[in-house]
């Protein structure tokens, strides 16, 4: 048994600078504002879920084609009565050129990732992150939308499979 315990704690002291170099840094992000609001997706407080329809893998043929359009809205309530303006930054940590990359564990499809869409425009994560355009607050307003839309995103020819996707968010103010 000491032979057992000898070779666990020489393993221990030879392996202890293989721990002191792995990348143990932790990000942490906030704000601190003198504005704040209530947040609402879907008219709901709770976690998120955004179903996208089921669609034909001959939609997602080809890198860059898009199908599922899915809208969702992010909507701000009970912000104090100080003009200012917000918007919603999105925080992934599997991303897949610019889109939230399929995390899907059982059967996930293949070449095919979620992109967030504001208006007429993509979002793209960049460094993980992605923002929608801000929005002005007026004075005595108290409330505001943010229109957006899920949709899958081939990244090449898609195979057939589940998607999942996720990300975190928040609000900025300005």
């Amino acid at each position: 048994m000491s032979h057992s315990f000898a070779a666990l704690f020489a393993f221990g002291l030879t392996s202890l600078p293989l721990v002191a170099q792995a990348n143990n840094t932790v990000h942490f992000l906030g704000e601190v504002s003198e504005q704040t609001c209530t947040v609402k997706v879907n008219n709901s407080s709770t976690s998120a879920i955004i179903l996208l329809p089921t669609v034909s893998k001959g939609q997602l043929s080809s890198s860059g084609s898009t199908a599922g359009d899915t809208p969702f809205t992010v909507t701000l309530e009970n912000c104090n009565s100080q003009s200012t303006s917000a918007g919603i930054l999105f925080v992934a940590n599997d991303v897949d050129n610019g889109n939230l990359k399929n995390i899907a564990a059982n059967s996930p499809a293949t070449n095919v990732a979620i992109q967030l869409v504001e208006g007429a425009s993509a979002l793209t994560f960049n460094n993980n992150k992605a923002t929608t355009a801000m929005q002005t607050i007026n004075s005595g307003v108290t409330s505001t939308n943010f229109d957006l839309v899920a949709r899958y995103y081939a990244t090449g020819v898609t195979t057939v499979g589940a998607v999942e996707a996720q990300a975190q968010f928040a609000v900025t103010y300005q």
